[in-house]
């Protein structure tokens, strides 16, 4: 048997295993608590999105076990959705199969944003689509590629990070890597000033939101949509400028200014309340 063989057995086997998981495992339905990690106000962030761009098409990077794909799913937008490990793609495959409207398929998640615009999404470079990024991970770190070929395809996207620093607002977690990469305005920053795009971060503080208190950024262009997010009540703008190559300097002058932030947003009004 060649290499090439086994591995593609043992991907089908993962596959299939992740597909028998769904049913022999019901209590992995609810990963990491729920839709959105378990947290109510993300939800109702994204429902608010929904209702106010109505996309023409959802895009999500990172399926895991379909537990937010299936919330998704519910506001009856086309959703295509990519998972890159075996086992996770089978257990949402089978999960989400009865709707007709969301498409999973497993692989890496920058050749699959490629493929959408060459198939179903081509004709859709003058439209509003949604973009769910939630594909990072320790091995592969694909989200600036990713930022990049969104905007890059579908210039009127509206795009939410999971996992990302909200910089005034220590309580809300976010990913930092082994190899000293963190999801921050510093990583995405030359996306970010390729193309204009506008960063904003939930309103509400941490300590109301409920779950595992994850971060997230939702981003636009300048030209496109920023305005509309900007006068949206659940979001906030920093207004906190990234140089596209950012040195020690500057680092620590963005880390200040964060701290700032961080007190006239979160602290000060403890204080005086």
């Amino acid at each position: 048997m060649s290499r090439a063989k086994r591995f593609l057995d043992g991907l089908l086997a993962e596959t299939i295993l992740g597909a028998i998981d769904y049913w022999r495992r019901p209590n992995l339905r609810a990963s990491w608590g729920g839709p959105f990690n378990g947290q109510r106000n993300r939800a109702a962030l994204f429902l608010s999105l929904m209702a106010k761009f109505q996309p023409r098409a959802l895009i999500e990077t990172g399926t895991f076990r379909g537990t937010t794909t299936e919330f998704m799913s519910k506001t009856g937008v086309p959703i295509f959705t990519v998972e890159s490990v075996a086992r996770n793609y089978g257990f949402a495959r089978m999960r989400l199969s009865r709707l007709r409207h969301v498409h999973v398929r497993r692989g890496d998640s920058r050749h699959f944003i490629r493929e959408l615009f060459q198939g179903p999404l081509r004709n859709y470079a003058d439209q509003t689509v949604f973009a769910y990024l939630d594909a990072h991970g320790e091995g592969d770190l694909p989200l600036a590629e990713e930022i990049d070929l969104i905007f890059e395809y579908w210039p009127a996207a509206v795009v939410m990070i999971d996992d990302f620093q909200v910089p005034s607002d220590a309580g809300y977690r976010y990913d930092v890597y082994r190899s000293g990469k963190a999801l921050t305005p510093a990583y995405i920053a030359t996306e970010v000033n390729k193309h204009a795009l506008q960063l904003f971060f939930p309103s509400v503080p941490a300590s109301h939101e409920t779950g595992s208190r994850r971060g997230c950024v939702v981003l636009a262009k300048t030209s496109t949509h920023a305005a509309a997010l900007a006068a949206m009540p659940e979001l906030r703008s920093l207004n906190v400028e990234i140089p596209a190559h950012v040195s020690v300097g500057q680092l620590i002058s963005y880390w200040l200014s964060c701290c700032t932030q961080l007190l006239t947003f979160t602290l000060f009004p403890a204080l005086l309340a």
